[in-house]
């Protein structure tokens, strides 16, 4: 397998002084742009959802990269064609309840102690280089990252007495909802947290400030969260609310980064020492579709060891987004790309033949925080029509974390 492959493979938690408050968590509601569609999506229909939660730690399926020094065909330029796209409502989430509920709220509890640790520390310096990357890793950001950042400063302190020490101290974590994507995946946990801000001054004596916040936690994978959203119960509603947190033009501008490795796959420069396909049984193909285009790649590799071609490659490729089907409003969902292209391909010292081509393929875009993503091939149409995944893009066994 191509080193382009590892490498896009690769994978790139103070709080609130809200008082403590009953109010119920809002209910999530499909969220859609200006053009989205009402029409259901087949795409993202549920399948049959494992019995475990899974708990390794990497988005993607990763194959074993050739050794270096192998040639290998450069990657292909790709144009991308802006053009309005129609975008699926996302399907309601459900309501997690069995071994998934437990698992994410064991995952959850272990990590909170890890959050207050984090505030503490920042809040000593906020403006230190190292505490403003660490506060980028506990929240996402946006007005209520905003609002916790502040509250961190020295002055928004109880007290603000130079010579007095301040630690978090957990109280308790309830869990009001947990949501998931219709195949299983937890989407994200709305939970209060009570917490205290124990004070010691100079002199010795102790006293505490009782705190809470209602949040909105995602697993980024491998039991770590972060925030993403806070309820502020005298608005009555979540602070960064469920507005989408994508567009058009940031998917347009992600198609190439994501999709350059997809298309060096199936391209060939003289000299290759190893296969492009991975060995059947491959522990990275997951689903059907992994199988099927694995399968077309080994042909392609049978025929360069014959020597059919010694050249292959994508000239003047472009692509153009046809439909977005987001899961969440993290902006997770399923991207439908038309991708036009010339194949170009030559025998040793022979001449080169250009062939058109139009395909059309299908990318889970993996978000776990609605800012890095990565773009999970998934399917692809057929040229009698069909898609190679036979309908079922198997999203349980995709959406997990693996390592």
């Amino acid at each position: 397998m191509m080193t382009a492959v590892r490498r896009w493979l690769a994978l790139t938690l103070a709080l609130v002084a809200l008082a403590a408050c009953t109010a119920p968590a809002a209910i999530p509601s499909g969220t859609a742009s200006a053009t989205a569609s009402n029409a259901p999506s087949a795409t993202l229909a549920p399948t049959t959802a494992p019995t475990v939660e899974p708990t390794a730690t990497t988005l993607v399926r990763t194959p074993e990269p050739i050794p270096t020094g192998s040639p290998q065909a450069a990657a292909p330029a790709i144009r991308v064609v802006s053009q309005a796209f129609p975008v699926v409502a996302a399907a309601p989430l459900i309501e997690v309840v069995g071994p998934y509920r437990t698992s994410a709220e064991a995952d959850l509890r272990r990590w909170v102690p890890g959050l207050l640790e984090g505030l503490d520390k920042i809040r000593v310096d906020p403006n230190e280089s190292s505490n403003r990357g660490l506060f980028d890793s506990l929240y996402v950001p946006g007005p209520y990252a905003e609002l916790i950042r502040q509250s961190l400063f020295p002055g928004s302190r109880p007290t603000a007495g130079q010579a007095d020490q301040h630690k978090f101290e957990l109280g308790e974590l309830t869990v009001q909802h947990m949501y998931a994507k219709p195949w299983g995946r937890v989407a994200y946990i709305d939970a209060t947290l009570s917490y205290a801000d124990r004070i010691t001054t100079a002199d010795g004596k102790t006293s505490s400030v009782q705190l809470a916040q209602q949040a909105r936690f995602v697993n980024q994978g491998h039991g770590v969260y972060k925030v993403i959203d806070g309820y502020d119960p005298t608005l009555g509603r979540w602070l960064d609310r469920e507005l989408p947190r994508w567009s058009a033009l940031a998917l347009e501008a992600e198609a190439p980064n994501q999709m350059w490795w997809f298309f060096q796959r199936e391209s060939y420069v003289p000299g290759e020492q190893y296969p492009h396909a991975g060995p059947p049984g491959s522990y990275w193909l997951v689903t059907g579709f992994d199988s099927a285009w694995n399968e077309s790649i080994a042909k392609l590799d049978a025929s360069y060891a014959k020597k059919e071609f010694t050249t292959r490659r994508f000239d003047d490729l472009t692509v153009r987004i046809s439909r977005f089907e987001p899961a969440t409003f993290l902006g997770d969902g399923i991207v439908t790309v038309v991708a036009n292209a010339r194949v170009v391909t030559a025998a040793a010292g022979g001449p080169e033949r250009s062939t058109p081509v139009t395909r059309t393929l299908r990318f889970y875009r993996i978000t776990r925080d609605g800012l890095n993503a990565n773009w999970q091939p998934v399917d692809e149409q057929g040229a009698n029509g069909a898609w190679l995944s036979g309908g079922n893009l198997e999203l349980a066994e995709i959406d997990q974390d693996r390592g």
